[in-house]
């Protein structure tokens, strides 16, 4: 297994069949992929591929990992950069982790440095000319997730607010007590 650097590029260890598999270890992670064009942008909303939307084009979730099969990948698609975010059952931060992006059978990317980062871009599968090659990133991000797939172009939807607390409802009025008159 050859390690790769932050910001290191090499041809992408592919398959027969032109696939590749990226898994990401070291902590309870959700792995997800982002198609990006050659502005860095998402097409739409349907380029993150993760565990509630596992299959785009060319792009396969599992939850180990991503499988890419650059055969489907769409001409527009110049990156897909493979994220890994906490899914809440570990760690609160990356900071001491010891996270390791692994790329196909041969390559392994040991991401150091993150701190208080909930969510990285562990590495980015790109194309270069007629090939596809790899690229180290390990880019942290404090804001999960939602932070990645903003950065890169979509749109996260917020929590619905909880309605304001209504007044308590004034007691219905009592009809009037009739009076003892003294007659």
């Amino acid at each position: 297994m050859q390690s790769l650097a932050r910001g290191e590029n090499r041809p992408a260890p592919l398959d027969a069949s032109g696939s590749i598999t990226v898994s990401v270890t070291g902590a309870a992670v959700d792995v997800s992929a982002l198609l990006l064009t050659a502005a860095g942008r998402v097409r739409s909303d349907q380029d993150l591929v993760f565990f509630n939307n596992p299959v785009g084009p060319g792009v396969r979730y599992a939850p180990d990992g991503v499988t890419v099969d650059t055969r489907g990948v769409p001409a527009e698609v110049e990156t897909i950069a493979i994220t890994a975010s906490l899914d809440g059952s570990g760690p609160a931060t990356f900071g001491g982790v010891p996270l390791r992006a692994t790329v196909g059978p041969d390559l392994d990317f040991p991401m150091t440095g993150l701190t208080t980062e909930t969510a990285v871009v562990g590495v980015e599968i790109y194309r270069r000319g007629d090939g596809w090659k790899v690229r180290a990133v390990g880019q942290g991000y404090d804001d999960g997730l939602a932070g990645i797939a903003t950065a890169f172009g979509i749109t996260v939807d917020e929590p619905a607010a909880a309605p304001p607390p209504q007044p308590a409802a004034a007691p219905p009025p009592q009809p009037a007590a009739a009076g003892c008159g003294g007659g």
